[in-house]
């Protein structure tokens, strides 16, 4: 990583004083997140993303709607540097210091990102319903929080696609983030920490440009976390399972419609919530560790 932009990240996040917002779960925007001339030139290239070969995967189900997940090999030069920044110690170190936990483990330090793709794409119609990620890594670290970077060139408020941020039960949307270019998100991800995004209205030739990072921490620094965090009044819940949608309801109550039931994967995401919910409401996070092959499925 280029030094010079590696200290003016470092000096722009101490100017921006961290401020963590609590309702529903831990967050923290840092807006002009790299030097301005470095984020013109990689919105700009990204402004050829449909012109990417490394797709890694497309989704179109009603949950999942116009999304695109990339590999790294098309992020040439500075196309890969969010990525770097956003799996590098001066992230790991805020999450650390306000978790009080050791040794925070992102993306960037497993080969291929440990199976997970860190740039991500969106067209106008998309959207992604409430839902939360994967509460492990393939080999039982603990996920413990999400980086988004917003880096589309141009990004309008009626365009739509902001991040949402859901109530424990994710049945009511508390938060929106908008996703204004140059801005990143953080927030502490936990069973609890449903979110989603709103549904995209932009223009056919914009797209919604994203980079993300998973953060995970050993499982064996779960009871202290847990203290931690209750002794900072917060009631975030943890168990095992995998990336896991509310699927009639992608965001809230009012959203549903009959023909959600008709859609061929609704029944897949059903069969998870399920097991999602037997494992956080009835089994709990010891019980469910040992059954991690019945409840932490793909």
């Amino acid at each position: 990583m280029n030094e010079l932009i590696h200290k003016d990240i470092i000096k722009q996040i101490t100017l921006n004083d961290i401020k963590w917002e609590l309702n529903p779960f831990p967050h923290a925007i840092i807006d002009n997140f790299l030097p301005k001339e470095i984020f013109k030139k990689i919105s700009e290239s990204l402004d050829n993303v449909d012109n990417f070969d490394d797709i890694k995967k497309e989704f179109t189900s009603h949950v999942e709607y116009k999304k695109k997940v990339y590999g790294d090999s098309d992020l040439k030069g500075n196309l890969k540097l969010p990525v770097e920044i956003l799996g590098s110690q001066i992230i790991k170190k805020i999450f650390e210091r306000y978790l009080n936990v050791n040794n925070v483990i992102s993306l960037t330090d497993w080969d291929n990102y440990g199976g997970y793709f860190p740039f991500h794409s969106m067209k106008t119609g998309g959207l992604l319903g409430t839902h939360v990620d994967h509460s492990h890594s393939r080999d039982n670290l603990l996920h413990i929080a999400n980086a988004i970077y917003y880096a589309s060139s141009d990004w309008r408020e009626d365009w739509g696609g902001e991040t949402f941020f859901s109530n424990q039960t994710g049945f009511k949307i508390i938060k929106k983030v908008e996703p204004k270019p140059n801005r990143v998100v953080l927030f502490v991800h936990s069973s609890s920490s449903f979110h989603g995004v709103q549904k995209i209205h932009c223009p056919e030739k914009i797209n919604r440009n994203t980079y993300y990072m998973d953060y995970y921490i050993s499982d064996n620094q779960f009871p202290s976390l847990l203290k931690n965090l209750k002794n900072n009044s917060l009631d975030l819940r943890f168990t095992f399972h995998s990336t896991t949608f509310i699927p009639l309801f992608p965001f809230g109550l009012n959203s549903f419609k009959l023909k959600f039931l008709k859609s061929k994967n609704t029944y897949k995401y059903i069969l998870k919530y399920l097991r999602y919910l037997i494992s956080i409401h009835i089994f709990g996070y010891k019980l469910t560790g040992y059954l991690k092959k019945i409840f932490y499925q793909n």
